[in-house]
């Protein structure tokens, strides 16, 4: 196995050196869901912007009923749509199965550290907080 950073997985995508497959429709994202994965690399400021957004608008993990046990969607996709998509990661915001990504934000992705994040991890924790200030519902 062959260890790798994240600069050279974007520079390997942004170059167009890996196949993604298509799940456009016409060119336009079809809200396939198939990009919302549970493992994201975010920096602190998206984690931050992630939080404040979840507690301030009383967001709660998505239930995915066909993966629930490994927990392989991302916790805020409900499956028609990004329930964050105001506050999505650069990740998510610059990945589109139909095109190519583009150096600029490639360059942009890698100017700030970032994490790999388990996202139904960080999404629990965030839960837990925005329990304690909406309670249960």
């Amino acid at each position: 196995m062959k260890t790798t950073t994240i600069q050279e997985i974007i520079k390997t995508i942004a170059e167009g050196k890996v196949k993604i497959q298509d799940f456009s429709c016409n060119g336009q994202c079809s809200k396939c869901g198939e990009c919302c994965t549970n493992f994201l690399p975010i920096s602190q400021n998206e984690m931050a912007d992630i939080i404040e957004y979840v507690i301030n608008n009383n967001i709660k993990p998505q239930k995915h009923i066909l993966v629930m046990q490994n927990r392989l969607t991302c916790p805020y996709y409900d499956g028609k749509k990004c329930v964050i998509y105001e506050v999505r990661p650069l990740i998510c915001k610059g990945f589109y199965c139909y095109k190519k990504m583009d150096m600029e934000t490639a360059r942009k992705f890698v100017k700030e550290k970032r994490v790999t994040a388990d996202m139904w991890e960080f999404a629990n924790d965030i839960e837990e907080e925005r329990v304690k200030k909406w309670g249960k519902n």
